[in-house]
């Protein structure tokens, strides 16, 4: 089977979107815009998955939808004559029912993980959400169970994706793949593009130039990104009132979380955190 399917894997706010921000500009060569990415679309979206195989899931059980998705993607890598880049924030977990991964991986070439301090991703979540900071930390971040759509199948356009804590969901995807996984730290995304970027472009075996990569991480500045929202708005955000590219800093939780939210954060999500820098 061919290996067509990158992932491009995160815990939510992590840095996704502006890492297929940076793939649109650097596989198009000119400006973003962020309601056309060159990316291909997300392993949760339903109307995705149901046009690949031509049906409605609104009435499949969850064991049905788990097959139907591993063929959906089966199929996509098998007929595309590309590479695909699939947004994924799903922890990478394995079926009840026969074992095997959800994310399917005969199609898959490599993921990309996009990690990102979880002290800044619950003040980020709770802007994304709408809710206060600490109910996102309790219902994602140190949450064993958490996870975003609903576990019963539904008539709304995501299918169900498991979380579990921070520290599970970037454990999942360090361990559990049989296919090569490639780790960037948001932070180093910020604060070393350029050999951040480029790690990743040749870890998926893209060649660029200098020049070209210089150009795309500079069209993808998170103030670009935040400038083409506020003038073009974006899709993909939830909540009308919130802006999706909201600060986008690293180290708020400094001055934003208390020492009781810190200290709940480091105590479940402690083994990931050390490994990646985070203590």
């Amino acid at each position: 089977m061919k290996k067509q399917i990158v992932w491009l894997a995160s815990y939510p706010k992590s840095g996704n979107t502006w890492f297929r921000s940076f793939l649109t500009a650097l596989l198009n060569e000119k400006e973003v815009d962020l309601n056309k990415m060159a990316t291909d679309s997300s392993f949760s979206d339903k109307n995705y998955v149901e046009s690949i195989l031509d049906l409605n899931s609104d009435y499949l059980n969850p064991v049905q939808i788990e097959q139907f998705k591993r063929i959906a993607f089966n199929h996509l890598s098998a007929s595309s004559s590309k590479q695909l880049y699939i947004k994924i924030h799903d922890a990478f977990t394995f079926s009840p029912t026969d074992n095997a991964p959800l994310i399917p991986e005969k199609p898959t070439k490599l993921a990309i993980y996009i990690i990102r301090n979880p002290l800044d991703v619950a003040l980020s979540l709770a802007n994304h959400f709408g809710e206060r900071v600490e109910k996102s930390i309790k219902k994602y971040i140190i949450n064993p169970k958490g996870g975003m759509a609903t576990i019963q199948n539904s008539t709304n356009n995501q299918f169900f994706q498991p979380f579990g804590t921070w520290s599970m969901h970037v454990e999942s995807w360090l361990t559990a793949p049989t296919f090569p996984v490639h780790f960037m730290r948001y932070e180093d995304m910020k604060e070393k593009p350029y050999e951040t970027f480029k790690a990743a472009i040749q870890a998926i075996g893209l060649e660029f130039n200098d020049k070209q990569l210089a150009f795309a991480i500079e069209e993808t500045k998170f103030e670009k990104l935040q400038k083409k929202e506020l003038e073009h708005g974006f899709k993909e955000k939830l909540l009308p009132s919130s802006n999706f590219f909201f600060k986008g800093q690293v180290g708020r939780w400094k001055e934003e979380l208390s020492n009781e939210q810190i200290e709940k954060i480091r105590e479940i999500n402690k083994p990931m955190m050390q490994k990646f820098g985070y203590w």
